[in-house]
């Protein structure tokens, strides 16, 4: 059996940013890295934007390090394409689909997620996918090119980005979505309307309030049935309801699951020497308390770093506020805190014209804020989501920068 100081179990951003926190700590153990895909770690954001959108594009351009940067590190082993299929929570081992054993005196669990599909008549048809791999984003974006019409399923990160993309190449697009909002469950009031009425300005078809019951074809989709007996036809369907935590193998192991493997402060499960980060983790939120997981690029990257730095040695208590970011048509938008459901909004700027912010307010505190086109002032949103000031001191440090808000409730 191969023993190596540390075993990291997942092949995305996490996992390498856990390779880099271990290096910060301890530059000379050996590391063993298990990636189920073909590719290097690489960056998922530009499969809905940028690569989907670029017709040959090379997997390479999506890569978190530099060509041959793997190769050319001292003990550090990539295994690509193998899967991990059992951890041994007590002998700190893992076990390969191929039928290999390897030992780490640490052990990471950074596996990541996974779509979730509907379970509705059709969703195995061919024209009927998801979107998580480069793999899929290439497969996709050819048969985006071929289709008369696609449905986006989910008015979330997927779908707002792919009927974004789908504009831009010319493919017509109808988003449906449960809600009767835009992003609901994430943005405020406001900005999803606001959200909504400059998508349906760029040719952007919505069905909100409604649900898909049913896809159907003869071999192939060929239309997308909604809940009140409305069918669209389509020859691609896309959905984007959300992701499921990869979390099996731990819960296989006896660890602590809850939507997600629980981990500690330091990134640690409920059985020493194992960790979890990334997509996968709940961890204790910083900032509101409680327990949290997150999905996106920034964490990732935070989170794996700290596992990494404290499968090394470093005991450091994860503190990081995580934001997340997309870019839909001519936005670039960026999300620090809780944003989803505020008592009240204070709106700096005009939604659309210019840099704009939306400051979000819960009991006479502020708790996240949205920047529309004005990534100058994420250092600035991150530092004062992180101080929570009431709305008096808000208005104060507002007042210095000669800024006129206007205020609205929801």
């Amino acid at each position: 059996m191969k023993t190596f100081d540390y075993v990291i179990v997942g092949g995305g951003l996490a996992a390498v940013s856990a390779v880099d926190g271990i290096r910060e700590i301890d530059p000379d153990g050996s590391i063993a890295m298990f990636a189920d895909e073909s590719d290097p770690p690489y960056h998922r954001p530009p499969l809905s934007k940028e690569f989907f959108q670029a017709e040959g594009a090379p997997r390479e351009l999506l890569h978190v390090k530099p060509a041959r940067w793997f190769e050319e590190q001292s003990g550090l082993a990539l295994f690509t394409d193998s899967r991990v299929t059992r951890l041994d929570a007590r002998a700190l081992t893992v076990y390969t689909a191929d039928g290999g054993a390897v030992r780490g005196g640490r052990i990471l669990i950074a596996t990541g997620g996974r779509p979730r599909r509907l379970a509705i008549p059709g969703c195995d048809l061919d024209g009927v996918a998801t979107l998580r791999t480069a793999a899929d984003s290439e497969r996709l974006r050819e048969a985006a090119r071929r289709a008369a019409r696609v449905v986006l399923v989910g008015a979330g990160f997927i779908g707002m980005e792919l009927a974004s993309t789908l504009s831009k190449i010319g493919v017509g697009a109808i988003v449906v979505e449960l809600e009767t909002e835009v992003w609901g469950r994430v943005f405020p009031e406001t900005v999803s309307g606001f959200l909504r009425r400059h998508s349906e300005a760029h040719g952007v078809d919505f069905r909100l309030g409604r649900g898909v019951s049913a896809f159907e074809g003869e071999g192939g989709l060929s239309s997308v049935v909604l809940d009140d007996g409305e069918m669209i036809a389509a020859d691609l369907a896309i959905v984007g309801v959300g992701m499921e935590p990869n979390d099996e193998l731990g819960a296989e192991a006896g660890l602590a699951v809850r939507d997600g493997i629980i981990v500690d402060g330091f990134g640690e499960t409920t059985a020493a020497h194992i960790y979890a980060a990334g997509d996968v983790a709940r961890f204790p939120d910083p900032l509101q308390g409680g327990l949290a997981r997150v999905e996106h690029w920034d964490h990732a990257r935070a989170h794996g770093r700290h596992a990494g730095r404290n499968m090394g040695g470093a005991r450091e208590a994860f503190d990081h506020l995580s934001y997340f970011f997309t870019h839909v048509f001519d936005l670039s938008i960026n999300v620090f805190g809780e944003t989803g459901a505020p008592e009240r909004t204070i709106i700096s700027g005009e939604l659309g014209s210019g840099p704009s912010i939306v400051y979000c307010l819960a009991e006479d505190r502020l708790v996240g804020t949205v920047l529309i086109n004005a990534t100058g002032a994420m250092d600035t949103c991150r530092e004062l989501v992180r101080a929570r000031p009431t709305v008096e001191d808000l208005s104060k440090e507002l007042e210095k920068t000669g800024t006129r808000p206007g205020e609205r409730v929801g």
